[in-house]
């Protein structure tokens, strides 16, 4: 089935299905798309602190500062037009890779062997410090992504470096990705898991190292992006050699744009036609983490939002309105949305900023569809 004709096929009633959800939600959640932004924002800002940092949930697992989770929990502020906020969360990242400076030097010096020696994946929220040395720190997507948003502010106007240690960092991180040889050398990738080649991670730092490269915040050697390029198209349409699909490969579509149309056809088509389940996407194929006893995988309530994204990006309104509803019928009684659904019910860490904040985009999204 084509996307087209998936897509068509969850299309109808889509608008009435959004209306029954909010009717289902008990007030102050039930109206216009204004009281929706108040509680999915509402939401957001419970994982939020004074100073800009996001813990990823409210759970003792996820009561911590993942870098990946701050760039996508806080970019919903550019969306909907509150630059100071926006500003202030990414100063968070700033700070916390002024804290690594010293780790990120030695690490393009002598380049990293374990996984506590590479720029970590997760901090502590009022401090910054680094934590959890034996994890799955080696996570390019995160950097890249970094770099992406810095430039993209850039673009729009909004300067985020504030003196020349900032502008330190950046040129840093692309001396890092080179030390690290992302294009070849495997990383954990967006799920911090185990060592891969993945186009999500590859496609990142090629897309936030040609920001950077175009916006002129700093020094990024064209071949650099090329070896990154040629990797990505050798792996494409498949995530990794032995993952042909995975719901991080929508990152190539939105935010970052690296796709040619065709592929972007055939990595949205292998998606809807098996990761699609009634509570949301599946990671991937056979995924363990958080598995319902029937067998299938757990349902990540974001994917609905992240697909209604980038149908808003395509113009295609009907479609991106019908993944929005398919993402608001996942929210519980009090306005909040889980990280996923196991078993029919809701994980312990709910509300997931990144959920909320992907659901905040793809509303101010679609309204600007005429």
């Amino acid at each position: 089935m084509t996307t087209k004709a998936f897509a068509g096929s969850i299309i109808t009633g889509s608008i009435n299905k959004l209306s029954g959800v909010l009717e289902r939600l008990k007030s102050p959640f039930m109206g216009n798309s204004s009281n929706i932004k108040k509680v999915l924002l509402g939401g957001l800002e419970t994982l939020r602190n004074d100073r800009g940092a996001f813990v990823a949930a409210l759970s003792d697992d996820y009561n911590a500062c993942w870098m990946r989770d701050q760039l996508y929990s806080n970019f919903a502020y550019y969306y909907i037009g509150n630059t100071k906020e926006f500003k202030k969360g990414m100063w968070v990242v700033f700070d916390m890779l002024r804290n690594s400076q010293r780790k990120i030097e030695k690490a393009i010096c002598y380049p990293p062997r374990q996984s506590a020696d590479f720029i970590h994946a997760k901090f502590g929220d009022k401090l910054l410090e680094e934590i959890t040395n034996d994890w799955g720190h080696h996570q390019v997507d995160a950097i890249g992504l970094f770099l992406y948003v810095v430039g993209f502010a850039k673009e729009k106007g909004i300067e985020l470096t504030r003196d020349e240690t900032d502008k330190e960092i950046i040129q840093l991180l692309v001396s890092y990705l080179t030390a690290v040889r992302y294009w070849e050398d495997p990383d954990n990738g967006m799920w911090e898991e185990g060592l891969a080649l993945h186009a999500s991670s590859i496609g990142a730092a090629v897309r936030g190292l040609q920001t950077i490269k175009d916006t002129k915040l700093a020094v990024v050697p064209q071949k650099l992006i090329d070896h990154g390029v040629s990797a990505l198209f050798e792996i494409l349409p498949n995530e990794s050699p032995d993952r042909d699909r995975d719901m991080a490969q929508l990152s190539l579509i939105w935010p970052y744009n690296v796709l040619p149309p065709y592929i972007t056809e055939t990595v949205i088509d292998r998606i809807t036609e098996k990761l699609i389940q009634p509570k949301g996407l599946n990671r991937y194929m056979d995924d363990n983490y958080y598995r319902s006893d029937n067998g299938i995988s757990a349902e990540w309530t974001m994917g609905f939002f992240w697909l209604s994204i980038i149908f808003a990006e395509q113009g295609k309104k009907k479609e991106a309105e019908s993944w929005f509803a398919r993402g608001m019928e996942t929210i519980t009684s009090e306005g909040l949305l889980p990280e996923l659904y196991q078993n029919g019910e809701p994980n312990k860490n709910t509300p997931l900023g990144w959920s909320h904040s992907l659901a905040l985009i793809a509303q101010e999204k679609i309204k600007k569809i005429k």
